[in-house]
């Protein structure tokens, strides 16, 4: 309904060209359609989620829920904790019907058919580097037809113009994750999914 009601995130499963496994954790505004961020590692524990929720969190205000599948990351004791201290709230789809994040998996295909598919990917850092391009090309320059044709960050602007805040200050969070060596072992995604599609070259040239 606005501005930081409804946050979702998603994990997308692929390989860089040198056989190695690569994920990244993608978190978006529903209602903005915002992509805050694309977090790229070889694997990624619950304890890196939070860390890349607070880091968003600082950037661009609380969300009051969060909408998400039911993987061992988000489902974890230390994030369920974590948001309960905060006061997010979780809004966990149903086993079997990825419908219902709709907006993680319609950005999901977006980044995979503008960007996985057309790029040559070798190693860790040259994809965190292609998908920084990308996010700032999705955010800044990608127009929107559910927006007006505006692009994300214009389109959060006019709200900034409106008089929209980004709700719930971020001084009231609880930051820090307190958790066990045991927890962050158990909370490690083992399932891979390789969803990777034709490779093609990246049309956008980079300096």
């Amino acid at each position: 309904m606005h501005r930081n009601h409804v946050w979702a995130w998603d994990f997308v499963s692929d390989y860089t060209q040198r056989s190695g496994k690569l994920r990244y954790l993608s978190l978006i505004d529903e209602f903005t359609r915002e992509c805050h961020c694309i977090h790229a590692y070889r694997a990624i524990r619950a304890a890196d989620v939070l860390e890349v929720l607070q880091d968003s969190i600082s950037e661009h205000g609380v969300p009051q829920y969060i909408r998400s599948d039911n993987g061992p990351e988000f489902i974890a004791k230390a994030i369920q904790n974590w948001l309960a201290e905060n006061d997010i709230k979780t809004l966990y789809i149903d086993p079997g019907c990825p419908w219902q994040k709709g907006y993680a998996e319609s950005f999901n295909s977006r980044f995979r058919t503008e960007c996985l598919d057309r790029e040559l990917l070798y190693t860790l850092s040259e994809s965190r580097v292609v998908f920084a391009d990308w996010r700032e090309y999705y955010n800044h320059v990608r127009p929107h037809r559910s927006l007006g044709v505006l692009c994300p960050s214009d389109f959060a602007k006019t709200l900034t113009q409106q008089g929209h805040g980004y709700g719930r200050p971020t001084n009231s969070l609880r930051l820090g994750l307190n958790t066990t060596p045991k927890q962050s072992k158990e909370d490690t995604h083992q399932d891979w999914i390789n969803l990777r599609g034709p490779t093609r070259l990246f049309h956008k040239k980079r300096n």
